[in-house]
């Protein structure tokens, strides 16, 4: 139950949910009752907004009282055949009551039997590498694909790998080997991308508001986890997003992904917005634009091993922006209509 918990809350890292979706993966019975947990989540979550104290005994007898008053007429008691003092409740209307009530009793239910399931099960044996700040890891999978870990990153597996699937928790490069049709899925905060066979960047850190993919050879396939067939399809040189809030999948512009892999960032008539994008993701910076209109206004410029002020430089001069800093953050300002 605790590894449920975690993904319902959001709690949970690459390894944890990795064993848990190959727990559910594992049996159809697993999988129905991790789907039954999820909706029944949603429905304890509508009723948040008013104070609760998931005291389980209080809780069942509150709801029990509750039921057989308003709906059977039967005294107190008559669903346990056993007598509960009544508990002191915050205030609330008695149906709304009633069913967040409901909704927890039937999760605690869920909790026995989840102690006797076989989640967390010492057969199905776990992989994962994770890198600290400001370290890369290179790694080779079972079926002979590479990855390149980048800092602040999980990635985690079966260690059988019967199934080409992985889950990842901050940024990789993927170069997929083609094996028989099979397909390789990795999962990510929310999103799932799957592939035969291709080389592509994956970015998903939690603490982003975004899952973004970008495809270097071959095509990939992007699509929300759970819930929705909503789907794209990204081939070589295109990138597309899942936004965590919204929920969707799109496709979108995005500048030098795996710079951070090949210390390159290769401007060929991009937009300044994705220039600006691609320096704050790199350098870690925050780079704002004084006039919106400039977005627009195409950069071309190549920098191996770049330094921030060199191309804040090159930016001026060829651009004609004045560059300062304010509060922490480079502001570009000028005239658009100067713009080639």
């Amino acid at each position: 139950m605790d590894l449920i918990g975690r993904y319902l809350s959001g709690d949970i890292s690459a390894g944890e949910k990795a064993e848990l979706m190959a727990w559910v993966d594992a049996d159809s019975a697993n999988k129905a009752f991790f789907d039954e947990m999820i909706r029944l989540w949603s429905v304890s979550s509508e009723y948040e907004e008013e104070p609760f104290e998931t005291d389980a005994k209080a809780a069942w007898a509150a709801f029990e009282k509750k039921f057989d008053q308003r709906f059977s007429g039967s005294p107190p008691g008559a669903l346990s055949g056993n007598h509960i003092p009544e508990a002191k409740v915050v205030k609330m209307r008695p149906l709304r009551r009633a069913l967040q009530y409901a909704a927890a009793i039937l999760l605690l239910l869920a909790a026995g039997y989840w102690l006797f399931s076989t989640v967390g099960d010492s057969s199905i044996q776990m992989a994962s590498v994770r890198t600290g700040a400001g370290e890369q890891k290179e790694l080779a999978l079972p079926d002979g694909s590479k990855i390149v870990l980048n800092e602040n990153s999980e990635l985690a597996y079966v260690a059988s790998f019967e199934e080409r699937r992985v889950t990842l928790s901050g940024e990789a490069f993927f170069e997929v080997t083609k094996l028989n049709g099979k397909t390789f899925t990795i999962d990510a905060e929310g999103a799932t991308t799957t592939v035969l066979g291709t080389s592509f960047n994956v970015r998903a850190y939690p603490s982003e508001d975004k899952v973004e993919v970008s495809v270097k050879t071959g095509k990939v396939a992007l699509e929300k986890a759970e819930g929705t067939s909503q789907k794209i399809i990204l081939e070589a040189g295109k990138a597309g997003t899942y936004n965590k809030q919204k929920e969707v999948v799109e496709e979108m512009l995005i500048s030098n992904a795996d710079a951070w892999k090949t210390s390159r960032l290769d401007f060929d008539s991009i937009p300044l917005s994705a220039v600006v994008e691609a320096l704050e993701r790199y350098f870690n910076v925050d780079v704002e634009v004084a006039n919106p209109q400039l977005l627009k206004c195409s950069f071309n410029g190549q920098f191996v091993q770049p330094e921030l002020q060199d191309i804040l430089n090159t930016l001026s001069y060829t651009m004609a922006l004045e560059v300062e800093k304010q509060n922490g953050a480079y502001v570009l300002s000028g005239d658009a209509s100067r713009c080639k």
